[in-house]
């Protein structure tokens, strides 16, 4: 600020008066409450007393254009000489805090540069009002006049204006007056003289000056029409703040109440919108995009403004969500950093910056611009939602905007709404939110294709109605249908037959695909793991994730996020136990910490399954698709199951595969199969042994007996592929139990609702795979037309149930039965029981004991290699006859 002054008296005499002049009683340093004025009025000659006479004097409309600002103090005096006024103590400074909301728009007015104001050349329409002193000279109390004028703002100054004191000859004081925004408080406007002069000269003598009173009348309607805005808030009356400090370093604060308020707040129109703008429209890709909250302003000297946003709630597009990508090399801001309520410079990490933004207010067009901040309030990782934010626009002209708000996701879709509540009473006429676009945006466009809306909430300082908004949203670049097309892999360490191995298991899904919401993979035929050698985890811990190392299987990994940099994740596999209806199952869980998140375990189950036909490992999962509002964006699965000694390869050297079937959330699906074959099969051994008994106790209501049992010889071996047994002739089968089957209907349903009278045994198997037996009948099940009814053994054990097809044929009186196509599983032992009884499988021809009988056996390998034998059917409690010889005698 600069000051002149040229002070003229027309006598020397004045000097000598005053000197003689005695003093009045002494009063303290100040200005008193009623001696401060300060509000919104519609003349110039308004004062508290006239307002109080006539309240119509006083401009009440909230968020209007007041016709005129005032602001009048007069300092506490002593009486001098003649009847005039001194000041106690020379006023050096003047500070006035206007009421929260009360606006004055620098930009409203053309602007007149400094050293235009200091050579007295401001044109006429840069005017921003008048002013009426009264200055203290030692002699008189002189009251000038002058005009205020609205000056370019500078660095540090937001609003600038010049006071141009003039009355030629005698007086001319530039005066300059500095407006702030206190935005480490309430944003409310401040304005400041500094260094008032005390003292001017006369015939080239320094002579004091000390300010008595000063009236300030900003004119409100000037320029466009909008210079000042009341507030939005309604109230019965407003307050100003007064600082006065002497050039003795004392200080007076005082403040001072309106006799009428603000009221018309239903008049006051409220109709902000909000807008999406996509970085990028294509779909299911990071977006840098673009929120714009827009509040239209009114400028006309009669139009009432519109309210100030307190409360804005933004709703982003259904699709448009968090992007897991965003975490890398992400860190936040903490409180103390951004420093809301203070004016320390903010010390967010650049690492913590996820955006720009931009706001349009009465300071100069995109002067007021800055960061928007990833926040944790009290440092730390961030452990879900809602999620902070901080918004920081700052300006040269010492203006600070900081904001906090709050992102909360919708837990099932993920749709984000940004909230930030108690805004400042701040007019601006649109906000730009501007996310980091590229690899790394903390959003993602939605996969599907569609115009879906971005809605607004905002509730306006007035106390009326919230406004509602709502524009469209589009993405841009879907294939009709969306396609479904994910890559599989698998891999093992060992491709040895019957050898230990490891075996992963990998899915690759490209960005604009849809997302895998379900999996059922079933395992290579003969790929088994020897479920005793692993203790299970239990139902509790596996859904906590909390297994114990001993049930350790192997390592997941995932990655998850739009765009070429998605974030990985990785954690252990567990065996459990029971799950989901399956046997057995996993439990794979991943720590959700990525960058400045821990959002917790997420926890994915896996029910393992056996197929009852095949004995293929099957594994069914509903997979994960958002956690802690964040959709997943699933890209790759890879699954490695590790533990030495538990997965064993299949001992048939044949083309296999893997096979799996994915569900999509949006309903599709897809198969996919990948190859897998291991080698060395022929050199694998294959000494099963089966033998075969019966009992002579035989009839005709009752029919035969017939025991069947299948050993193995401890090594590594083949397993079985097929068992052919033709039956002697003498063990017939029975027509009438034949005729006793269950029906295809009724077995595919529940083997437990067959008819009694079709259980025509039993069967034991034991194997490594498995704790304990398996156990089960042996039945009879009819296919209908001319076939006769299989000969099915059905295994139940630890939850699991496999089902081995005999096909049975009858041609001239002899029974043969072919379990052509046996699970690739190893066993210890198979024992298979049919027992005489009212429905026995088998009669009998006579007796079993007159002659030797044998069943005609072909035991083929998993490996090719054939076991072809006569096995003789051993008969329990036939009669055994003595050969006669004659007796020896002893000695006489």
């Amino acid at each position: 600020m600069r000051l002149t002054a040229r002070f003229w008296f027309a006598t020397t005499a004045v000097a000598a008066i005053m000197a003689l002049a005695t003093p009045a009683a002494y009063a303290a340093f100040g200005v008193e409450e009623h001696n401060f004025e300060a509000g919104a009025c519609i003349n110039t000659s308004c004062t508290y007393k006239s307002v109080e006479e006539h309240p119509k004097e006083g401009f009440t409309q909230a968020a209007g254009h007041p016709p005129w600002g005032i602001t009048g103090f007069e300092m506490n005096s002593k009486e001098a000489l003649l009847g005039q006024h001194e000041p106690e103590g020379a006023l050096k400074r003047v500070r006035v805090d206007v009421p929260p909301g009360l606006a004055a728009d620098p930009q409203a007015i053309p602007y007149c540069k400094e050293e235009d104001f200091n050579n007295n050349k401001c044109a006429a329409q840069t005017e921003a009002g008048m002013t009426e002193m009264v200055a203290y000279d030692g002699v008189n109390d002189l009251t000038v006049t002058g005009k205020v004028f609205n000056l370019e703002p500078k660095p540090n100054l937001p609003l600038l204006f010049g006071i141009d004191v003039a009355v030629e000859p005698l007086v001319n004081v530039h005066i300059f007056l500095e407006g702030h925004v206190s935005w480490s408080t309430d944003y409310h406007e401040y304005f400041e003289i500094n260094n008032i002069p005390q003292e001017g000269e006369l015939l080239g003598a320094k002579v004091p000056l000390k300010v008595l009173k000063s009236k300030l009348f900003f004119n409100g309607n000037a320029g466009a029409g909008n210079f000042l805005t009341n507030p939005s808030v309604c109230s019965t009356s407003t307050t100003s703040h007064l600082e006065v400090e002497s050039y003795a370093k004392e200080i007076s604060r005082t403040e001072t109440h309106t006799p009428v308020g603000v009221e018309g707040c239903d008049k006051v129109p409220f109709a902000p919108t909000a807008e999406e703008t996509p970085g990028t429209s294509l779909s299911d890709q990071p977006d840098g995009a673009t929120t714009i909250v827009k509040a239209p302003q009114h400028s006309g000297k009669d139009e009432i403004n519109t309210s100030d946003i307190k409360d804005a709630h933004v709703t982003l597009p259904e699709g448009l969500t968090l992007n897991p990508s965003a975490a890398h090399g992400l860190q936040v801001c903490t409180e103390t950093q951004i420093g809301i309520g203070s004016t320390a410079p903010v010390a967010c990490p650049a690492a913590s910056k996820v955006g720009t933004v931009e706001i349009e207010t009465d300071l100069p067009p995109h002067s007021l611009a800055g960061n928007v901040y990833l926040g944790s309030p009290k440092g730390g990782l961030i452990t879900g939602p809602p999620y902070t934010i901080y918004l920081d626009a700052e300006s040269v002209y010492d203006v600070s905007v900081r904001l906090k708000g709050e992102v909360n996701p919708n837990p099932v879709t993920g749709r984000l709404e940004a909230t930030f509540l108690e805004n400042p009473p701040l007019p601006f006429s649109e906000l730009k939110l501007t996310l980091n676009g590229g690899p790394r945006a903390p959003v993602a466009n939605p996969l599907v294709c569609a115009n879906a809306p971005i809605d607004a909430l905002f509730t306006p300082y007035t106390g009326g109605p919230p406004a509602l908004s709502s524009s469209p949203f589009a993405t841009t670049g879907c294939p009709s249908p969306l396609p479904f097309s994910l890559k599989q892999g698998t891999g093992s360490s060992s491709s040895k037959a019957a050898a230990y191995t490891s075996y992963t298991f990998k899915l690759v899904r490209e960005d604009g695909e849809q997302y895998t919401s379900k999996l059922s993979t079933i395992l290579p035929p003969g790929l088994v793991g020897a479920i005793p050698s692993v203790p299970r985890c239990g139902a509790a811990q596996a859904q906590a994730g909390s297994c114990s190392s001993g049930s350790l299987l192997g390592k997941a990994e995932v990655t998850a996020g739009a765009g070429p940099e998605p974030y990985a994740f990785s954690g252990p596999v567990f065996l459990t136990g029971p799950y989901g209806g399956a046997p057995y199952g996993l439990s794979i869980p991943v720590r959700a910490v990525a960058g400045p998140f821990d959002l917790g375990t997420l926890v994915t189950r896996v029910g393992i399954n056996v197929d009852p036909y095949s004995g293929r490992v099957v594994a069914t999962s509903a997979l994960p698709t958002i956690f802690g509002g964040v959709p997943l964006r699933l890209r790759t699965i890879d699954v490695a199951v590790t533990r030495p000694h538990f997965l064993f390869n299949p001992t048939n050297c044949g083309p296999l595969s893997t096979d799996t079937t994915l569900g999509s959330t949006l309903g599709a699906t897809q198969a996919l199969s990948t190859p897998f074959q291991v080698t060395g099969c022929a050199a694998l051994a294959f000494k099963p042994k089966l033998v075969a008994s019966s009992s002579s106790k035989t009839s005709r209501p009752r029919g035969a007996s017939l025991t069947v049992k299948v050993t193995y010889p401890k090594g590594t071996q083949a397993n079985i592929k097929s068992v052919f047994v033709k039956l002697p002739k003498r063990l017939p089968s029975r027509l009438s139990t034949l005729n006793q089957a269950c029906t295809t209907e009724v077995f595919d349903a529940n083997p437990a609702n067959c008819p009694s009278a079709s259980r025509v045994g039993s069967v034991v198997v034991k194997t490594p795979v498995l704790p304990n037996k398996l156990t089960g009948p042996a039945m009879f099940v009819s296919h209908g037309g001319a076939a006769f009814p299989d000969l099915d053994l059905i295994l139940k054990g630890d939850g699991v149930t496999v089902i081995l097809v005999g096909t049975t044929n009858i041609s001239k009186g002899v029974t043969t039965s072919n379990f052509a196509s046996l699970p690739d599983v190893p066993v210890s032992s198979v024992e298979v029981k049919l027992p005489t009884g009212k429905y026995s499988a088998l009669g009998a021809l006579g007796s079993l004991c007159a002659q030797k009988l044998y069943l005609p056996t072909s035991i083929t390998g998993q490996n090719g290699k054939v076991i072809n034998q006569r096995t003789k059917l051993a008969v329990s409690g036939c009669h055994v006859k003595r050969k006669r010889g004659h007796k020896h005698r002893h000695g006489r």
